[in-house]
């Protein structure tokens, strides 16, 4: 018996993509009746072993997604303790402590990585042969003993042809991605906007996001101006709001030191780790991330408002106001890893990484609305009636059912699910089926499962925009400004298998169901609260199809965050309290 388990790692270069692959080819297909034998290897840009039948890569795992989460960060930082990780530096900050959400994602495919490898050890009689290359296998051997996972009949086996394959690309990656570094300019704004409106007021820092960031500003921003001083960085292009003096950012030049340590490059974990830290597309933002940090910490700043922190500047944001002693009030819309205080939407944003973020539990405090459904929402007030059959021109009668795709690195899952989907409704022709892919998703999946489905008719693909230019395929249609609340109101039900959008769609009082066939857990407590039906099979599919939306009664929608305002709660004036709360405290020690 011999299985294959891919795991997401770094970029493989073309040239040494092929003689991977065909290394990795050859040594699965080889024939050994003495042992049971497992090849890990790169998940590579095609996913050339997504169909075979010895792929385990998208089996269930024992961990249920939020596990996997707070696992990841807690493995993240068992990591950060290595005397060689925090080697890398720039401008004299770790480049392990910048890249957090990147490293983590990493972990945590590590993580399902070995437990599938557990449950496969555990199911084999005898002893299970791993064959990989070292640097994989020393960094699975880390994973192991992280989890506290047995190894008794595992027997690790180094091929020193893929060694010498990842090795190489490793050296040459690195120094692909530092000139890239040195050469492309970044796409991040160089300057930053500041309103003084009373020199006795506090000053807040609040970054505005890459998309539409002027509803942003006029939904979360404005009221901030009422009592604090505001300073703005704007990821997205925005001219100067009223009453905004612009600012340029200074920049400086800065170097990254122990880049080639030997120690650090062949077949050890800290090199699998510098890979991830290196061989980043978006390196080209580093310098100038950490000048905006540094010029706009020349201000006198009061709090840092940080949504979340999952590119480099809001992590450097966030670590410079904590060095300085600012107050970090994070309010979660997407992950965060610093912060004094939290505030939620509701109590089922309540996570094991969220706690880990926190100096106490107590520091958490519930609002009641969601401020990134809110954000989404904004400008959506009238239903644009059958947005979905205009744009792909089918009579106004027909049934639509939407599905929300996702970027997921579990390829094997996604393309189990999107197939099991396509499969079921080329077999119903009562429905329309339509996927829409996410902007940072070329739809290469998607169209995997499309292509070896059965093809019907009735089955609509739709991708982004912002990969116009890079879809895998002509069939895709691509809409200019696509109005993606109108697309969920205008079905008649919305799937995900684990997207965000579907508080969307709860909020726009359309029928929800989330695709789960294997176990991760994604928004279970839409589930458990009978908000959103379970599929997991034909069945379950079907009772979804036949059944009415399920109605939501106020108690659920406040647990949620869904409520449709947050009158109860202001984010301003909480901040405020924080800040008193903390002068006073700082005072009694003074005492």
């Amino acid at each position: 018996m011999t299985k294959i388990l891919a795991f997401d790692s770094t970029y493989i270069a073309n040239p040494i993509r092929f003689l991977y692959l065909a290394l990795i080819k050859k040594i699965f297909r080889q024939k050994d009746n003495t042992c049971n034998r497992l090849v890990l290897y790169r998940l590579d840009k095609n996913n050339v072993f997504l169909e075979n039948d010895e792929n385990i890569s998208g089996e269930e795992v024992k961990f249920h997604q939020s596990q996997i989460d707070a696992l990841g960060l807690k493995f993240y930082r068992h990591i950060e303790n290595s005397e060689n990780i925090n080697l890398l530096k720039i401008k004299n900050i770790s480049l392990y402590k910048l890249y957090t959400r990147q490293v983590k994602l990493k972990l945590m495919g590590l993580i399902k990585c070995a437990a599938r490898i557990e449950k496969l050890s555990s199911e084999t009689k005898g002893n299970l042969e791993i064959i990989s290359d070292r640097q994989t296998v020393s960094m699975i051997e880390e994973t192991f003993d992280f989890l506290d996972f047995k190894k008794t009949n595992i027997r690790w086996k180094t091929n020193s042809y893929l060694t010498a394959c990842i090795s190489i690309n490793s050296f040459f990656m690195r120094i692909a991605s530092l000139t890239r570094m040195m050469i492309f300019p970044s796409d991040l704004p160089k300057h930053y906007f500041h309103k003084v409106t009373n020199s006795s007021w506090p000053t807040v820092l609040i970054t505005l996001p890459k998309r539409r960031p002027y509803d942003f500003l006029k939904t979360y921003v404005e009221d901030f101006e009422k009592q604090f001083n505001v300073i703005l960085y704007s990821l997205g292009k925005i001219n100067s709001p009223q009453g905004y003096k612009r600012k340029k950012v200074k920049r400086s030049k800065k170097f990254l030191r122990g880049l080639f340590k030997i120690k650090n490059f062949y077949g050890t974990k800290n090199s699998y780790i510098e890979d991830i830290l290196l061989i980043f597309k978006k390196q080209s933002n580093l310098n100038l991330s950490i000048d905006v940090g540094d010029s706009i910490f020349l201000n006198k700043i009061d709090a840092h408002v940080s949504r979340l922190q999952t590119n480099v500047l809001d992590n450097y944001l966030a670590i410079k106001a904590k060095k300085k002693g600012v107050f970090i009030l994070g309010d979660l819309m997407e992950e965060i890893f610093y912060c004094d205080a939290a505030v939620c939407s509701s109590k089922s944003e309540i996570t094991e990484s969220l706690k880990l973020s926190l100096p106490s539990k107590n520091k958490i405090i519930f609002k009641g609305s969601n401020s990134l459904i809110k954000y989404r929402l904004e400008n959506y007030s009238q239903k644009k009636a059958n947005y979905l059959h205009q744009l792909i021109g089918l009579d106004a009668n027909q049934k639509i059912i939407f599905y929300a795709s996702d970027p997921s690195k579990d390829e094997s899952q996604r393309y189990l699910t999107e197939k099991f989907l396509i499969d079921f409704f080329s077999n119903s022709k009562e429905y329309i089926f339509v996927i829409k892919t996410h902007p940072q998703d070329n739809g290469k999946i998607t169209n995997y499962a499309y292509l070896k489905s059965k093809k019907s008719t009735n089955i609509f693909l739709v991708g982004d925009e912002a990969q116009e230019n890079k879809m895998v395929s002509n069939k895709f249609i691509i809409e200019e400004n696509f109005n993606f609340n109108s697309a969920i109101d205008s079905c008649d039900g919305f799937l995900t298998f684990s997207s965000s959008s579907i508080l969307q769609a709860l909020m726009l009082g359309v029928k929800t169901g989330i695709v789960d066939q294997f176990n991760n857990g994604f928004y279970d407590y839409l589930v458990d609260f009978k908000a959103s039906f379970l599929i997991k099979d034909k069945e379950s599919l079907n009772f979804f199809l036949r059944s009415k939306k399920l109605d939501l009664t106020d108690n659920v929608l406040n647990f949620f965050g869904l409520r449709k305002d947050d009158k109860d709660f202001n984010l301003r004036n909480h901040l405020l309290n924080c800040l008193s709360e903390l002068d006073s405290n700082n005072v009694n020690k003074t005492k």
